[in-house]
């Protein structure tokens, strides 16, 4: 598990490429019959993928140079370390330049315009969400992240200790470990 915890930036980085290849993939049907649409697809998919894997990268920098131990330490900001620092400033820039491209550079619609990028399957085909969709789906997105960075910024998460140990005050592991086990059966 350690290792897996520590290398976890390649499974990140990994993830992106094959969404980068997944996604054109399933662009390219509409690029052939819409070949004047190639730039803007190859503009949104360079995005896709530098911005995704730039996170990971952070990340391998901090575990190869020993600055952080696992994925965990990303974690905690509150140690100040600075690749996590660095980690959760980069978060942060990306929603900054998402909301602007999304909101006033008519991303939605650029999204909308060239199909498949962003796709919503249910039970039947794949549809292309409307640039409203896009707008309040990106809206209720980054509340959520903005809520979740909060939480790893001001509240104790993940929490050390279990809720009963801190309601107990660590009595309930004193007696567990210091209690005579034959007692303990019956």
């Amino acid at each position: 598990m350690d290792i897996i915890s520590r290398y976890a930036w390649v499974l990140f980085i990994g993830v992106m490429v094959v969404n980068y290849f997944m996604i054109k993939s399933r662009v390219q049907e509409h690029i052939d019959k819409n070949p004047d649409l190639k730039s803007g697809y190859d503009k949104i998919l360079k995005a896709i993928f530098i911005y995704g894997t730039i996170p990971g990268f952070i990340m391998a920098i901090g575990s190869l140079t020993g600055r952080t131990n696992s994925v965990y330490d990303y974690f905690h900001p509150r140690t100040l370390n600075p690749f996590v620092l660095i980690l959760h400033f980069y978060i942060i820039v990306i929603w900054i330049l998402a909301v602007r491209w999304i909101y006033f550079k008519n991303g939605a619609d650029i999204l909308v315009r060239h199909h498949k990028v962003l796709a919503i399957r249910g039970f039947g085909d794949s549809v292309t969400p409307t640039s409203a969709i896009i707008k309040i789906v990106f809206a209720l997105a980054l509340l959520g992240g903005i809520v979740g960075m909060t939480m790893l910024w001001f509240a104790d998460f993940p929490a050390k200790t279990s809720i009963f140990d801190r309601a107990f005050n660590g009595q309930i592991q004193y007696y567990y470990y210091n209690y005579p086990k034959s007692n303990l059966q019956t």
